[in-house]
């Protein structure tokens, strides 16, 4: 562990998922006094297993848990005196920036706050700032949703207003019972540990994307990986995005974007004014950005980098995020990237949407075998039936990070991974 003094000290809140702590706590602890605060499961072999882990490397407290978290994370930086406050995962942006902001750390304007947590307040604030939305209606019951049909309009997407992954997110088209609609998409919220208990959805106008790759390997939508240091904006790369899987279920991205640079331009610029009408001043961004006839379309402001864009800007860029978002935190000047030297691709396959059982899985040293493969790993084995109903994760066999400086390649393996040489099922 490093306990220099003259390193700025900075905490870290620890939350689910990617990258593992094992990626990115080596970089943090290098270069600056670190503290870990962490959620305990309840689980002994776990928790202890992630203590030793975190413990190889810093100090850490399991002190996030829940409500209290926030009052919890205040208590512990009053005595510790951090000059910034750090965390990757969407489960804990709110907390990163309520605490910072109470401290007067590094964080991202008050203003912006509710509307990361809310879709709807997000699309308030976007029209507010000039942004073209969607039309949009809160959705809080059976008859609201009724309602809200009747305002949007055809075909919509109902979708929680504050939800990750893809959650309890469906289509709406003609001749759908809204009821029976509205019954499964609350009680699969509800009862999915991600949601924030309060069931509140949104109906928006639903984007048509348009194939501006003209190759129907990629979706018609983007993201755009961007840091925001004293409200100055510098945008990463323009990712492209593998075809959904039923229900709206991610299957992965390669960046940066073969698109040409006049496309490439219209988005980033699409994006740095929806950065701008949510008051993002300190903080990673991820926005999605639909590809519609009349130009690049705002899907979401997410204050956080996207799945594996560490790792991939990483491959690509050989940039050091990690050490760049720290820097922001603590409200340090940060490096600048490079051109790209290749092409990065995040794979999560998806399991079909419907009731089956595996048969056949690859192993990691199958999928490594491939030249281009970085990091393989697996989450399911023969005989799982994955719960495809929870979105992304619930339907995610595999999570597999490659480089090339070969898009088609990194095409390629993504075929394979979505193709019966790689997964097989049989009925559930």
């Amino acid at each position: 562990m490093n306990k220099q003094m003259n390193l700025p000290r900075l905490v870290f809140l620890d939350g689910p998922g990617p990258p593992p702590p094992v990626w990115y706590l080596p970089k943090l602890s290098e270069n600056f006094e670190l503290h870990v605060l962490w959620s305990p499961t309840g689980d002994e072999t776990k928790d202890a297993l992630q203590e030793r882990t975190l413990s190889q490397f810093c100090d850490n407290s399991p002190l996030l848990s829940g409500e209290g978290s926030l009052d919890a994370i205040l208590d512990f930086c009053r005595k510790w005196h951090p000059e910034g406050i750090l965390g990757f995962s969407e489960m804990v942006v709110t907390e990163t920036h309520a605490a910072a902001l109470e401290l007067g750390l590094p964080a991202n304007s008050p203003e912006s706050l509710t509307a990361l947590r809310s879709k709807e307040e997000q699309r308030v604030a976007l029209a507010k700032g000039g942004v073209p939305v969607p039309r949009f209606a809160s959705v809080r019951s059976p008859s609201e949703l009724i309602g809200a049909v009747a305002e949007v309009g055809l075909p919509a997407v109902l979708k929680p207003s504050a939800g990750v992954g893809s959650m309890a997110t469906y289509q709406v088209t003609q001749g759908v019972d809204l009821r029976q609609l509205w019954d499964t998409a609350a009680s699969r919220y509800t009862a999915d540990p991600r949601g924030n208990g309060s069931v509140h959805f949104v109906l928006e106008e639903m984007l048509i994307g348009e194939g501006w790759h003209g190759n129907a390997r990629y979706a018609p939508y983007v993201s755009v990986e961007s840091l925001v240091h004293n409200g100055s904006v510098t945008h990463f790369s323009v990712t492209d995005k593998l075809p959904l899987s039923e229900p709206f279920r991610e299957n992965g991205c390669i960046l940066p974007s073969t698109l040409p640079n006049h496309r490439v331009s219209s988005i980033l610029e699409c994006a740095t004014q929806a950065i701008h009408a949510m008051g993002i001043t300190n903080s990673m961004v991820h926005t999605e950005v639909m590809l519609t006839a009349a130009g690049p379309r705002i899907i979401e402001v997410n204050s956080r980098l996207g799945g594996g864009v560490i790792e991939m800007l990483h491959l690509s860029f050989e940039y050091d995020i990690v050490t760049a978002m720290a820097c922001v935190a603590t409200g340090r000047p940060i490096a600048q990237p490079g051109p790209p030297l290749r092409n990065s691709a995040l794979y999560f396959p998806q399991s079909p949407a419907q009731d089956v059982a595996l048969a056949g899985v690859p192993s990691v040293d199958e999928l490594m075998a491939f030249d281009e493969v970085v990091e393989a790993e697996l989450y399911a084995q023969v005989g799982d039936r994955p719960d495809w109903r929870r979105g992304t994760s619930g339907g995610k066999l595999a999570r597999v990070i490659a480089a090339s400086k070969d898009p088609e390649q990194l095409l390629d393996l993504a075929d394979f991974l979505v193709s019966d040489k790689a997964f097989t099922y049989v009925p559930g």
